[in-house]
């Protein structure tokens, strides 16, 4: 538009406004920060759940079934063999409680929205007696309270129920479920085990690292990838268009050569003619990055022999297009590629590894990749009735105390209002997994996780894909953030309670 049709225009009442163009909503990128695609130089990707998309829920039943035989191997009793992943249940962005065993759903201020002790949920009285504060302290977050933030920990979580439930019925009694001191723990005891839920959960964290460190995953991956990874097409147009429209696309994974250059065969290889290999695609490529770390002291740079996969000895003053570099900083990585600041757009899933580090040290613009956001989204637009409900609940509520002042001796009962209140969250809730809810939210409350989302990514979407379905000058624009006093006078909103 020029700038006389914008003089000319006449401001129209929201509500006359035509409704806003909207993408598909399977299809879009979520705005939580304003961004300029023309303003981006560089883009780089994540592989492991970005571009590699792993097939639900065969990759998780092999990565419990192979930990579930190191934990065998590591003298755990013949019967839990017959233990089967169980894709209802893990949801991340959980708190697991090392000392007591619960999974605890939190806030975005620490306080506890749901409990879950193997499969049972607990209700509020049991979480209040055991939680007298009902909130986690953020100091006690990677002590006690063990984030299980990626969708790698999914079977973690899985795998740790399991245990849970398998040992507590071979207990005279369930274990004891009171405050505890960390020096204080209790002990789940039998005819022949005697063990802390905080050692049970090391030893499932051992088992898991194992079957990573080891190889033995990825092996078993690169025996089947049809198997187990999605392959799209899109793959190769997304880096063909980023490509012709100037931008420098990068790799850049914590997965180390072999397994990378399986992969990333297997994903794009002989989709587009005029590329012959994957490393074609980018404009340089680092392996073995060790994120977070990358984004600190990172390790040192090295080139990587495509012939061995050994790791070369010499000083790197360039990063070359078809070759490939293993570990680094971001430090070296700007110094040799100008690939700094806000010039930078990188994609991934890791909430933490790829997201918040990269943006709060080096103020990369960021895409954060969220699997479950599609069935997220297609909940929500199925449960609109509910949450209108609840809506209009909190309607009453607020109606109730109209007009009630300082000087009012005679509160509101409040009670069958509470209860249908809370019966309808657990409905809302429940519609997305009967255990935890909503990823993001519970009943009108932003879980941690959703509040992680909002804070640090930039941009969210369920699929690194959906930036094809946008020109590469788009404008991302996000939606005015408001107050709660800035609702006041919008009259299609209802009443909030004062």
């Amino acid at each position: 538009m020029t700038d006389e049709s914008l003089s000319a225009w006449k401001d129209l009442n929201l509500k006359q406004l035509p409704q806003q163009y909207r993408r598909k909503p399977s299809g879009r990128v979520f705005v939580n920060r304003n961004l300029r695609l023309d303003k981006v130089n560089h883009v780089g990707f994540d592989m492991d759940y970005t571009l590699a998309v792993y097939k639900s829920p065969e990759y998780e039943n092999l990565s419990y079934s192979l930990a579930l035989e190191r934990l065998l191997d590591m003298g755990y009793p013949a019967e839990i063999a017959s233990m089967k992943f169980d894709p209802d249940f893990p949801s991340r962005g959980l708190f697991l409680d090392k000392v007591l065993g619960n999974f605890l759903k939190i806030d975005r201020y620490g306080y506890i929205l749901r409990c879950v002790h193997g499969r049972r949920v607990l209700n509020s009285n049991e979480i209040e007696q055991l939680y007298p504060p009902m909130q986690v302290h953020h100091d006690e977050i990677g002590k006690r309270f063990y984030l299980l933030n990626t969708l790698f920990n999914v079977v973690d979580a899985c795998l740790f129920a399991d245990l849970v439930d398998h040992f507590e019925s071979k207990t005279q009694q369930q274990a004891r479920q009171t405050p505890a001191e960390e020096t204080d723990e209790p002990l789940l005891h039998g005819e022949t085990f005697d063990i802390s839920y905080s050692n049970l959960f090391q030893d499932v964290r051992s088992a898991v690292d194992f079957i990573h460190q080891q190889g033995m995953l990825k092996t078993r991956t690169m025996e089947d990838l049809e198997r187990y990874i999605e392959r799209d097409d899109r793959t190769a147009k997304l880096f063909d268009r980023l490509r012709k429209n100037g931008k420098k696309v990068f790799l850049m994974t914590n997965s180390g050569y072999k397994y990378t250059d399986k992969v990333m065969s297997y994903l794009v290889h002989g989709m587009l003619p005029e590329y012959e290999n994957w490393k074609d695609y980018f404009d340089y490529i680092i392996v073995g990055a060790k994120k977070p770390l990358f984004f600190s002291e990172g390790t040192t740079l090295r080139e990587v022999d495509l012939k061995t996969g050994s790791l070369k000895i010499g000083q790197i003053h360039e990063l070359k297009e078809g070759h490939v570099y293993n570990g680094g900083s971001m430090r070296k990585l700007g110094e040799i590629t100008g690939c700094t600041g806000p010039d930078v757009l990188y994609v991934g899933d890791h909430i933490f590894a790829d997201i918040i580090t990269s943006k709060k040290r080096h103020g990369w613009r960021n895409l954060l990749v969220v699997r479950e956001l599609e069935t997220e989204v297609n909940t929500w637009i199925a449960q609109q009735d509910t949450y209108n409900h609840l809506r209009n609940l909190e309607y009453i509520r607020a109606e109730l105390y109209r007009g009630l002042d300082a000087d009012s001796t005679e509160p509101p009962n409040i009670d069958a209002l509470t209860s249908h209140m809370d019966s309808t969250i657990d409905k809302l809730s429940f519609a997305y997994n009967r255990y935890f809810g909503s990823l993001f939210q519970d009943g009108s409350k932003h879980s941690f996780f959703g509040m992680q989302v909002q804070r640090y990514a930039d941009l969210y979407t369920s699929d690194c894909r959906n930036l094809l379905n946008y020109p590469m000058f788009y404008y991302f624009a996000s939606w005015p953030s408001s107050l709660p006093h800035h609702l006041l006078g919008v009259d299609d909103i209802p009443s909030l309670p004062q």
